[in-house]
């Protein structure tokens, strides 16, 4: 456990030294760029979004146009005026009778 810690802490001690080393040798050049590139994925990560809002709108009508042509083409029976099915063994007495 207590290496997980020391391991952590000595990782970002690293990372922040870095970073201070970067910032003074290059500028704000690299951090600009990661920060162009965040805003870029960014903007396609709200394109594809409403890429898929558009395809679910468009499932929800196809799916509206397709219920209301089944309907068209077998229309809903009225089960108050069907009567039951009869099955093939009505009347029949299926107990054992001796011989």
């Amino acid at each position: 456990m207590f290496k997980l810690i020391f391991r952590t802490i000595t990782l970002s001690i690293i990372l922040i030294i870095l970073t201070i080393v970067l910032a003074i040798w290059k500028g704000g050049e690299p951090f600009r760029w990661v920060g162009d590139k965040t805003v870029s994925i960014g903007r396609t990560i709200g394109k594809f979004g409403d890429m898929i809002d558009g395809m679910k709108e468009t499932k929800r009508k196809a799916v509206k146009a397709l219920k209301e042509m089944k309907e068209t083409v077998m229309p809903k029976k009225d089960d108050s005026t069907e009567e039951e099915p009869k099955s093939k063994d009505a009347g029949i007495d299926k107990r054992k009778r001796p011989k």
